[in-house]
Formats: C-alpha cells, structure tokens, sequence
C-alpha cells in the first residue's frame, strides 16, 4: 500500500506467478509462415510479395487471437488506486495479452465486503470484494486483507 496526499494505491502480486506471456507464441506465429514455405516451395522466400501476404495473414490471425484472449479473460486485479481528489478508484487487470485499467467513480460503488465463499470439497475462502450499484462486482486477490479493506472503505466514506 503507497500513500500520498491524494490517491492511495493498492498493489498486488498476481497469484500465479508464472503467468504465461505472449510473446513465445507470437514469434512462433510469425516464424511459421516460412517454415511452411520452406517445406513446400523455398523458391516462393525469394517473392517478397508472397511473404509480405504471408505475414500480413499471420499478424491478422495472431492479433484477431489476442483480441479474443483478452475480451474472454479479462486477467487478475494487480492494483487498485484510490484518487480522493477526483473521487475515483482505478482497477487495473493484467491478463495474458493485454493490461486494462477500469475507472469506477466513487458513486457507483454499493460496497466494499469480504465475502465467504466454500469450495466442492467445503474448504472456507474469504474474497474481497468491490460491488457496483450495477451489481458488477470487482473480485480483489485473496491476499487482501480485513485492515486494506477498511481502509479502502473510509476512502471512499463507507465505514
């Protein structure tokens, strides 16, 4: 937790550590193309033409796929920064392609609560979280605990 007269930031390591990182499969798809030209007719590497269609193909597949990636996950909350001075919480969330920041004014937060969750097996999980008056609700890292949370809460005047 970092403190300054105006905003206070929350900062979370994300729980699985080995994140998978984008970059591996990028370079894979782009080098694939040539592979494949280079099995089946190395004299088409010489047509820049045929490469540059080639890898326009590949980085329009591999973009159209990170896209989806991270519409459908959406990632972890790594950090959440409370700004009294424009009365806002910023959520940032690092997925496996992408980093998006969420702006929640403090008006359309209903509540801040640790709610207790229980597993198939009956084993107790408390989960912070931040509810909307839309009922959305912002699922914090379980690494948040009670003291960060009441903080949180007289931030935005809710204790």
């Amino acid at each position: 937790m970092s403190n300054s007269s105006d905003s206070i930031s929350f900062s979370f390591e994300p729980e699985t550590g080995n994140r998978f990182h984008a970059i591996a499969p990028v370079l894979i798809g782009l080098l694939a193309p040539v592979l494949v030209l280079m099995l089946i007719d190395s004299r088409a590497l010489g047509s820049a033409s045929v490469l540059l269609h080639v890898y326009l193909g590949a980085i329009f597949v591999i973009a159209t796929g990170a896209y989806i990636v991270s519409v459908f996950d959406p990632g972890e909350v790594t950090r959440v920064d409370f700004r009294a001075k424009e009365r806002v919480i910023e959520v940032e969330r690092t997925g496996l392609v992408a980093k998006k920041t969420a702006v929640i004014p403090f008006t359309d937060v209903a509540t801040l609560r640790i709610e207790t969750r229980y597993d198939d097996d009956g084993y107790r999980r408390d989960v912070p979280l931040i509810v909307l008056t839309t009922r959305e609700v912002v699922e914090l890292p379980d690494s948040t605990t009670e003291a960060e949370v009441g903080a949180m809460r007289r931030l935005i005047g809710r204790a």
